[in-house]
């Protein structure tokens, strides 16, 4: 029994690593410029303006992704480059053209919270919570996995984590920089960065016998943003 379980968490946390991973690399196929998630935003958006203007909107998105990815930066670093040209671009492409249509800055990233909702759930997130239901010990495959993460998809070259603390009750660090950040500002849109922190209590909010807290982001203002991760039985913070 205990022989499965750990060939089982290795499993789960392959497969959590690859639900994570692919919220930024789904749609990569025969059509690289592609913008992802195209449907799920024209989706949302046929629901609150009807298809019609939902078809012109997502057409306009389509054709700001295609300007932002002939002139994209050149990262050599492939996670960078790929949380770059499959994360940060088509966000961009798809705020800028709704702040664009509705004139009004609030409005844009009202609609672009309900879209990537929309998306996290399109990549995953339930499978997520419902393969750590199965685990043992959900706990010890999510710290196996962060650590992962951190090394893995969150480089150094675009972040900058400190740990605070790793152990069997809690998980805690924090991040000093971030790329998201840092490339939104040079292109004039800082405030979509909080709204895409929004996906880590999305998809950490409701794990089971894990209990997610984060208080402050460098989106937001703060020197830092402050991962931490217990125990259900360990609350303090």
């Amino acid at each position: 029994m205990k022989n499965f379980r750990i060939f089982f968490a290795g499993l789960a946390t392959g497969a959590i690593g690859g639900i994570i991973a692919g919220r930024l690399t789904s749609q990569r196929g025969s059509q690289p410029h592609r913008m992802p998630y195209l449907d799920v935003g024209q989706q949302i958006l046929a629901e609150n303006h009807g298809p019609v203007q939902a078809a012109q909107l997502t057409a306009r998105a389509q054709a700001r992704y295609n300007d932002l990815y002939a002139c994209r930066l050149r990262f050599q670093q492939p996670a960078l480059r790929q949380h770059y040209e499959v994360g940060i671009l088509p966000s961009l492409a798809l705020y800028q053209t709704l702040q664009e249509d509705r004139n009004n800055q609030e409005a844009a990233l009202k609609e672009m919270d309900l879209i990537i909702a929309a998306m996290l759930e399109r990549s995953g997130r339930r499978r997520l919570v419902r393969i750590l239901g199965y685990l043992h010990d959900p706990f010890k495959v999510l710290r196996i996995l962060n650590r992962w993460a951190i090394k893995v998809r969150y480089p150094r070259e675009g972040w900058r984590f400190e740990w605070v603390e790793d152990s069997d009750q809690c998980i805690a660090y924090d991040a000093r920089e971030c790329f998201y950040l840092n490339v939104l500002t040079a292109y004039g849109a800082p405030e979509l960065t909080a709204h895409l922190c929004t996906i880590d209590d999305l998809l950490y909010g409701d794990l089971p016998g894990i209990s997610w807290k984060r208080t402050k982001t460098l989106s937001r203002g703060d020197d830092r943003c402050n991962f931490r991760f217990y125990r259900k039985s360990k609350l303090s913070a």
